[in-house]
């Protein structure tokens, strides 16, 4: 028997996650204390595996290539691709965001207040990629310097030569586990999603879907009018 992929089941858990939103649409308060904590506990999962698989992930690749040299030209070219594509990225992001901005309903900010932070200069930008302890940046999820940390261990391994071959043989393994569990997580992406819409549904009706479906629309629009060179 063919296996179902899983883009049908996340669909069909959005479907009943609307379904299930709209007949407990007079007790919202039982969706929120019976089925948005594990809701919230599907996100959680998500936001947990992202450090250990950025980490391991380019840890492992840098430590593949075992060649200080040719990590570096291919870090160079990788910091000027990175670049680009985001320069592109947040124009095409600035520019449907304003074409479709119409479509948005407007909410109020009457009582809302925001102090813009006062902007970092270059040095401070600068010195704030590197972290002070190795810890911090995983607790705190701050990818950047993950990535820096990354890319550190990663040339030590290689300039350890055969005494980092059994720290580099942990990344390898390491990496293979952090795969694995997010393969398992993304698995339980239907019960996640079916979690999340039932509240939103219950709370605000069935009207709520549209605007949801719009913004959908707008980033599906968003994501094939960019080119594949900046997505791959």
């Amino acid at each position: 028997m063919k296996k179902k992929p899983l883009a049908l089941w996340i669909f069909t858990g959005l479907a009943l996650g609307i379904v299930a939103g709209m007949l407990l649409m007079g007790r919202p308060d039982i969706a929120d204390i019976y089925i948005k904590p594990f809701g919230t506990l599907f996100l959680n999962l998500l936001k947990f595996i992202v450090v250990p698989i950025v980490l391991f992930s380019i840890m492992n690749g840098v430590i593949s290539m075992k060649d200080i040299k040719k990590v570096g030209s291919i870090g160079g070219k990788t910091v000027i691709y990175y670049m680009c594509t985001t320069f592109f990225a947040v124009t095409l992001g600035l520019l449907i965001a304003n074409l479709f901005k119409k479509g948005f309903p407007v909410l109020s900010t009457s009582s809302l207040e925001y102090t813009a932070a006062e902007t970092p200069s270059f040095i401070q930008t600068l010195i704030g990629i590197f972290p002070s302890n190795i810890i911090q940046p995983m607790a705190e999820a701050s990818m950047l310097q993950v990535i820096v940390v990354a890319l550190l261990f990663g040339f030590g391994t290689i300039v350890a030569g055969k005494k980092g071959e059994v720290f580099g043989n942990f990344v390898e393994s390491a990496n293979d586990v952090s795969i694995a569990v997010m393969s398992f997580i993304i698995k339980l992406s239907p019960i996640g999603v079916f979690c999340l819409i039932t509240p939103v549904v219950a709370a605000n009706g069935p009207q709520i879907l549209g605007s949801l479906a719009f913004v959908l629309l707008v980033l599906i629009s968003g994501t094939y009018s960019t080119p594949h060179w900046c997505i791959r």
